[in-house]
């Protein structure tokens, strides 16, 4: 009899490897209000005619308990599984990092924002969060030129790739988790997307990579009303950085096509796509930082 799996998660890429990979994915759970939910729902995975949505871990655990497999796949599953009370499987999960680096909610963010190496690892589920022997991983290398939403897609490829590689060796683990002193928890905070101008131009940068998809953005204020900015880059052309001698620091010289240009540092900042809810302008001349 061919191996049993269900997969549960947010997101389609490991399952189309699944289907891909001609297995016998029996069940498919879906967190409720993720993409891989409206992905079903279009019809967007060739190969699912039939899947649950899931709402709490109740429901959840109620489900695998009327079920039957030999391998369950979690990939992001926001739920803590008991897998010792669960029927006896194979329980694996697939986070986006080379563990034991940035457990948590966010390493893809965290990545990007403390810039250390992403990639994805397939790992044991046991009682802990993200700590289970690992079965397999592929690392990307950090580069300066990658943000938020390149490094997601390239992490949605290595958690494909490292599901592959853990399955040609039937989920056995190859190794414990590493003690590292260095590693890092990361899960996004309010205080890591807002910009104060108060950090240096480095980490404002930084910022912007790290929250520059479509649903984040980074937040800062001006004039009592808040903005979010999606891009942001140095200027170096020597007569933008004559036009605004003049300009004192963090005072905007600049504002055109939603965007503003300002001197912070000795340098000259340039803030592309800054948007707000009512759609208003910050005006040349208008101060960054807070009273």
């Amino acid at each position: 009899m061919a191996t049993s799996f269900v997969f549960v998660g947010n997101r389609r890429f490991v399952l189309e490897r699944m289907i891909a990979e001609e297995l016998n994915v029996a069940q498919v759970f879906a967190v409720a209000g993720t993409h891989l939910e409206r992905d079903l729902q279009h019809g967007m995975i060739s190969g699912v005619s039939d899947y649950f949505t899931i709402s709490s871990k109740r429901e959840l655990l109620q489900r695998l308990e009327q079920s039957s497999y030999d391998v369950l796949v979690s990939n992001g599953c926001p739920y803590i599984l008991p897998v010792s009370k669960l029927p006896a499987a194979h329980y694996v999960n697939i986070h986006p990092s080379c563990l034991p680096d940035l457990r948590g909610v966010d390493p893809v963010i965290g990545s990007i924002l403390h810039k250390r190496d992403g990639g994805a690892t397939c790992h044991v589920m046991d009682a802990g969060i993200d700590t289970g022997d690992i079965i397999s991983s592929v690392r990307i290398p950090f580069s300066s030129d990658l943000d938020v939403t390149t490094l997601y897609q390239l992490s949605f490829i290595a958690e494909q790739d490292a599901f592959s590689q853990a399955l040609v060796r039937n989920f056995e683990p190859q190794r414990a988790q590493p003690d590292d002193p260095d590693a890092i928890y990361y899960t996004r905070s309010a205080e890591d997307q807002r910009i104060t101008f108060q950090e240096g131009n480095d980490l404002i940068l930084q910022k912007v990579k790290a929250f520059n998809n479509r649903s984040q953005g980074c937040a800062f204020n001006v004039k009592g009303t808040q903005f979010r900015v999606f891009s942001a880059q140095r200027m170096q052309n020597p007569f933008i950085n004559k036009a605004l001698e003049g300009f004192p620091e963090c005072v905007v010289g600049l504002s055109y096509e939603n965007g503003i240009v300002f001197r912070k540092d000795g340098e000259i900042i340039r803030f592309l796509e800054v948007q707000s809810e009512g759609g208003e302008i910050i005006a040349v001349g208008s101060s960054l930082l807070q009273p």
